[in-house]
């Protein structure tokens, strides 16, 4: 027989940040996302998450430390395929084609936090142009 889940203000406390700042953690797991509020309860010393929510209420501040703990940053290399292989396919041939063979080629990655997305789009160049023209056009 389980026990009965404990009505510890946790949901709540999801609910107050659905509710006041729009952000739906339904999704989320909720042992993973239940380990980083607890995270964050320590930073400032709180234990339990009825107080805890007060305190993200009273403190707009709190909302984006809690979402700084919240949202960790997931990346990887070719973390997206699909839209790799796309813009491998269909997107990397046209910008080379369109351009003079001795034009340089310029790549903006935006929202690059650690550099796998810019390197994944590098590496795609490389593996259309080849490696010496890369490091003279890229």
């Amino acid at each position: 027989m389980s026990a009965e889940p404990v009505d510890d203000g946790f949901e709540e406390l999801l609910e107050l940040i659905k509710r006041e700042r729009a952000f739906d953690f339904t999704g989320y797991k909720r042992p993973t996302l239940r380990r980083r509020v607890l995270r964050r309860m320590e930073v400032v010393g709180i234990d339990d998450f009825v107080t805890y929510a007060n305190y993200v209420a009273d403190n707009t501040e709190e909302f984006a430390h809690l979402f700084d703990t919240i949202l960790i940053n997931v990346t990887s290399f070719f973390r997206d395929p699909t839209a790799w292989e796309y813009i491998a396919e269909e997107i990397v041939p046209r910008i080379i084609e369109e351009r003079d063979p001795d034009e340089p080629i310029r790549i903006w990655s935006t929202g690059c936090a650690t550099g796998e997305e810019a390197f994944t789009a590098a590496i795609i160049f490389a593996e259309a142009m080849g490696d010496e023209k890369v490091r003279r056009r890229v």
